[in-house]
């Protein structure tokens, strides 16, 4: 027999033992399944609930928790000490036998792992298979997988070809001197050719102007700066291939 366990330890057992009791009836059942879930105090193991609230929560009366009450003191399932009425409720926590009636269930469900030889435990079965000490068997290759395994699409994909970014363009009017100047200016100080050249000049409703990539141009700090030089350069480049193109076919002909 094993020592007796504090009840919050085997109170599953406990609830298990009451349950399974066939020399219990119903009524006495029900009740001790109340008080021990819903009032039992886990330290002092002791619970005081009133017969009248009892029977609130199971749903019957009075005399009968009363019965049933007298059936758990009797079985050696509870241990009641009555209250006076004048300031001290009827006590109830469960009786020693029943707890180590538990305690010996609990004692007996607790499974003790067995541990190999080299770990200071009991002695491994034999092995009957050839499962090895690291966690499987030694596979041989397959060659049939092999065939099928599928390489990946991208293996043998060309690199990709890092794509420039659009710079987007906007309408600045011939009327706004004041912005063509700075744009005028700016390109000179980058080196790079007027807006005529450029072939910038356009018409939008009516009206003549320049297609640039902003309204104003960029500060030197910008970070847009880079882009738009980049943009006049490959802009410059593809039109003297253009006129390279036309010269060569007019020699040609």
């Amino acid at each position: 027999m094993s020592g007796t366990r504090p009840f919050r330890d085997v109170k599953l057992q406990w609830l298990q033992q009451l349950s399974c009791d066939k020399d219990l009836s119903d009524n006495a059942r029900s009740v001790a399944l109340y008080i021990v879930t819903t009032h039992l105090n886990g330290h002092t193991e002791k619970a005081w609930p009133s017969y009248q609230t009892i029977a609130d929560a199971t749903g019957k009366s009075v005399k009968t928790i009363q019965r049933a009450v007298r059936e758990l003191e009797d079985k050696g399932w509870l241990v009641v000490q009555r209250g006076n009425g004048i300031g001290h409720n009827t006590e109830y926590r469960p009786s020693a036998a029943s707890i180590v009636r538990a305690s010996d269930a609990r004692e007996k469900t607790d499974k003790v792992v067995t541990l190999c030889r080299d770990e200071s435990g009991q002695n491994c079965p034999a092995r009957r298979s050839d499962v090895s000490r690291e966690g499987g068997q030694i596979c041989l290759p397959n060659p049939e997988k092999e065939k099928i395994k599928k390489l990946n699409p991208r293996q043998d994909a060309p690199p990709r070809v890092e794509t420039r970014r659009a710079v987007p363009l906007v309408f600045v009017a011939e009327t706004k001197a004041d912005q063509v100047e700075q744009w005028r200016v700016w390109l000179r100080r980058h080196g790079l050719p007027s807006i005529e050249v450029l072939g910038l000049r356009t018409v939008k409703t009516g009206k003549p102007g320049y297609a640039l990539p902003g309204y104003w141009p960029p500060g030197d700090t910008s970070t847009s700066a880079l882009d738009w030089i980049a943009y006049f350069s490959r802009r410059l480049e593809r039109m003297s291939n253009e006129a390279a193109e036309q010269t060569g076919l007019r020699r040609a002909s």
